[in-house]
């Protein structure tokens, strides 16, 4: 089942293409992750995705109906969004923010049912934020922070969920936490994730399908070992990358990187 789709969607801001006819499809109950270099129009295909951006031209398809002439409210039953750089509510509790996510679903100025409140409580549960849920979230660590967003989306009972490079403002630890959840939401509950990511090893580590992004036009598209390619990758970023096997053996590859072309000491396996 396709969950989203772009079909020829070109965006132009003040007369330059961020996007040009891009076309690509996003299969249900896979992780699809968009990737590229800075300004290849990655997060624009995303917003318009979503809906929170709409195309100069072209058509958007969120599960097989046209995405302009959906209700704002069907489509916020339907998709919940992480942006890069949510604000932070200033004296909101977690459990506050998660309550918001019922809101597309609450008739106008209806109380909070038995069902919602059950949800809530699911959704705190899935992130592991229980001991924090009375805490503010201008309180929290970045990547609490970042759990309780999720909380939020996963309350809303999204069919798609869009998220625009999550990791970025998380250490390590947190990047690992927040994937392998996502992970786990895909593969044990089927949630449909699409997400913007730079880190390539990551992308290699979640992703079902990809789709790579160069100077507004789509590049390739694929399942994730079809597109992964360093010939590809290459073209992308332009910088020299290779595809090499794991050293933990288990069969996965991971990319390395150079740098600086300045020989092997610049070669590290990490990708922005």
């Amino acid at each position: 089942m396709v969950a989203a789709e772009a079909v020829d969607v070109s965006v132009v801001y003040e007369g330059t293409s961020a996007l040009k006819n891009v076309s690509a499809t996003m299969f249900a109950d896979r992780i699809t992750c968009i990737c590229g270099a800075n300004g290849s129009g990655k997060s624009t295909l995303l917003k318009c995705l979503a809906g929170l951006e709409k195309p100069s031209t072209g058509e958007v398809r969120l599960l097989g109906q046209a995405l302009d002439v959906l209700p704002r409210r069907k489509v916020a039953q339907q998709v919940a969004v992480m942006s890069q750089t949510p604000e932070i509510p200033l004296g909101l509790t977690v459990e506050e923010l998660v309550e918001q996510g019922r809101y597309p679903h609450r008739p106008w100025l209806g109380r909070l049912t038995q069902r919602d409140l059950a949800l809530i409580d699911s959704a705190i549960s899935r992130v592991n934020l229980q001991s924090l849920r009375r805490r503010q979230i201008a309180t929290l660590s970045g990547g609490e922070r970042q759990r309780a967003w999720l909380a939020m989306a996963l309350a809303q009972e999204p069919d798609v969920l869009f998220l625009d490079e999550p990791t970025s403002f998380l250490d390590i630890r947190h990047q690992a936490e927040l994937l392998t959840l996502l992970r786990k939401l895909n593969s044990e509950e089927g949630l449909t994730i699409i997400a913007v990511l730079h880190d390539l090893n990551q992308v290699m580590d979640i992703s079902d399908d990809v789709i790579l992004m160069r100077k507004g036009e789509v590049l390739a598209t694929g399942s994730a070992d079809d597109v992964l390619q360093s010939h590809l990758l290459q073209q992308t970023f332009g910088c020299q990358v290779d595809v090499v096997p794991h050293p933990d053996g288990t069969g996965r590859n991971y990319c390395m990187i150079d740098w600086v072309g300045s020989g092997p000491r610049s070669r590290i396996s990490a990708a922005t």
